[in-house]
């Protein structure tokens, strides 16, 4: 009995432990309000791109890590000999928590890793960082865990940071997406679930971030995802600044491979240009449709049968992305045109709110010291909350004095 006492109190102060540090020590930030992009200037992600300049790329695969105790399947090695058979030109091995270094000679070679051990995988994907960071909350995770998280992760000015799967056990749910900030990039494209609603839910909110498509490949052995979804970056000169560049700036686009298309043909962007808020943008092969949507996730217009179409972006709009659908199942989905002031798009930082802050950590100090007042009665050998000698309630260092004859020096 006295063994399993122990047990349950330990393993009662770990989840006491675990809700106080997620839920009264973690700061807390006074949140905007979603506003939706505006402004006289328009942003265009393709306004400078070469047509003969596409890279494909896989950011997001898992080798064999950590003696098999996370999901990973055949070595690094194999993860990059599959990739380039399929004539990928970046690919990267980012398991949980560990940055492989493997083919870091390799002048293509971009550090990543995914973050996150918690209950709903709310995990991000980390490029480009010589440092892992650990911090995480394992419980389903409050806007302000998500944020908090955010931050420490985007600390370094040469990395990118993407949400992985946010519609994945709702890892990021719509109305964390609309005010959350300090990342670049979501994997809107993922086998395991499809995330353009959560995407549209922070554009809508005015929020620049750019799609990343990958086959989060989890067993490069029996091959289930490999090759399935991929992205394709804009880059001159091939080199880690390139791709980490041409992610942030929107010089991407992710693509979802049909059963009929190979490899090795699949179609592209030949350009998107903006004129007098005119959309143009023309593919290099025939589409059985391209579709323009914008603020709130609305089909602005649609186009069938052709390889260019066009949009009058209006004001109301706010954004206008292009999803493109092939005979052969491929789809693609394109990166935001959106309005900006006429310095630039500016993202409105969330500071943290020092007074809340202090409010919720106060509460988690007082609930702390209840709990070491009831640990005094729990414990084993307690008696109440103490002993007692001559009537007089003892601590439990007075009653170990007191044990050893020391009854004067107890009672003092």
């Amino acid at each position: 009995m006295k063994t399993l006492r122990i047990t349950l109190i330990i393993a009662s102060s770990w989840l006491l432990w675990l809700t106080l540090s997620q839920f009264f020590f973690c700061s807390r930030f006074a949140f905007n309000t979603p506003a939706p992009f505006e402004g006289p200037a328009i942003y265009n992600p393709y306004d400078s791109i070469n047509p003969q300049q596409w890279m494909k790329c896989n950011f997001h695969a898992h080798a064999h890590c950590w003696n098999g105790i996370t999901n990973g399947h055949g070595t690094a090695e194999d993860i990059h000999r599959a990739y380039d058979s399929l004539g990928y030109n970046v690919h990267t091995v980012s398991n949980y928590h560990y940055i492989d270094t493997t083919f870091s000679a390799n002048d293509n070679y971009i550090s990543a890793y995914e973050h996150g051990y918690n209950l709903r995988k709310t995990h991000q994907l980390v490029l480009g960082s010589e440092n892992i960071r650990w911090l995480d909350y394992l419980l389903p995770q409050t806007m302000h865990n998500k944020q908090h998280v955010l931050n420490s992760l985007y600390h370094e000015p040469n990395t990118v940071v993407i949400l992985n799967h946010p519609a994945l056990r709702n890892g990021y749910t719509s109305e964390d997406l609309s005010v959350l900030t300090n990342y670049d990039c979501m994997e809107v494209l993922n086998p395991a679930k499809t995330s353009e609603t959560q995407w549209d839910a922070a554009l809508s909110a005015g929020k620049k971030v750019f799609i990343v498509g990958n086959d989060d490949l989890h067993n490069v052995i029996e091959k289930d995802r490999l090759g399935v979804i991929c992205t394709f970056v804009n880059v001159g000169k091939m080199g880690k600044t390139q791709v980490l560049d041409a992610l942030k700036n929107g010089q991407s686009y992710g693509v979802r491979l049909g059963p009929g298309q190979h490899f090795d043909s699949i179609p592209f962007l030949k350009y998107l240009t903006v004129s007098h808020d005119t959309i143009r943008l023309q593919m290099s092969e025939k589409a059985e449709e391209i579709t323009f949507t914008g603020q709130e996730g609305r089909v602005l217009g649609s186009f069938k049968n052709s390889s260019e179409a066009a949009y009058k972006l209006n004001v109301h709009d706010h954004y206008a992305r292009a999803t493109v659908r092939f005979a052969s199942g491929t789809t693609i989905l394109l990166n935001p045109v959106f309005f900006t002031p006429e310095k630039g798009y500016q993202e409105t930082p969330v500071y943290e709110d020092w007074n809340e802050t202090l409010l919720y950590r106060s509460i988690g100090i007082g609930i702390t010291l209840l709990w070491f007042l009831v640990l005094g009665r729990l414990l084993p050998g307690n008696r109440g909350w103490g002993g007692s000698v001559g009537g007089k309630v003892l601590l439990p260092w007075q009653r170990q004095l007191a044990r050893r004859g020391l009854k004067r020096l107890a009672k003092s």
